[in-house]
């Protein structure tokens, strides 16, 4: 084994404040919320990529976003950009992270894309 760390293709935000990569959430390693079940939405215990949204796709929503915006697509809703909730009932996140995109996920967790902009959702923005 390498001992290489994949970079997280959503991190996972918590009313304590608390960010965690998708490997451990949609693996269901935790919250407790999975019962230690991987998410049914999941892609081998990993959010599924960000792709295009379509306007073609029968599970399409204008709540997800508009047509060739990037999500995952296990998501419900989007809600703007992370630093619009920062606050919201007492939660507070990393400042790196606010810029980026949330949404709401099937099984109702809130999460971000790493890279992916509220203000430029179409494509993934480099990591330094």
């Amino acid at each position: 084994m390498s001992g290489a760390v994949s970079q997280p293709r959503a991190l996972f935000l918590f009313q304590d404040g608390s960010v965690l990569p998708d490997s451990l959430v949609c693996s269901g390693q935790v919250p407790a919320d999975l019962k230690g079940e991987s998410c049914p939405y999941a892609d081998s215990g990993r959010c599924p990529s960000a792709v295009p949204l379509e306007a073609e796709d029968t599970r399409y929503t204008v709540d997800k976003g508009q047509p060739g915006d990037l999500a995952p697509p296990c998501i419900k809703q989007q809600l703007a950009n992370l630093g619009h909730w920062q606050g919201h009932d007492g939660a507070q996140y990393p400042e790196e992270l606010l810029d980026l995109r949330l949404f709401k996920c099937r099984q109702w967790f809130w999460l971000v894309v790493p890279g992916l902009l509220d203000a430029d959702p179409t494509r993934l923005q480099m990591q330094p």
